[in-house]
């Protein structure tokens, strides 16, 4: 028996939107390496599970 995830369509586009806009910036300006984009790549997305997670 498996556990369904359940994804809302819309929390993931706004949070697809916001990286991309990090990424954009960061490639204008180069002031994070690739290693920090993704440790604040990966706390963006820690803040969106947590804050949708606990109803």
């Amino acid at each position: 028996m498996s556990k369904e995830i359940e994804i809302d369509k819309v929390k993931a586009d706004i949070l697809m939107k916001k990286i991309v806009a990090l990424e954009k910036i960061n490639l204008k300006t180069q002031q994070k390496s690739d290693p920090q984009m993704i440790l604040d790549i990966q706390k963006e997305i820690e803040e969106v599970v947590q804050c949708y997670s606990n109803p």
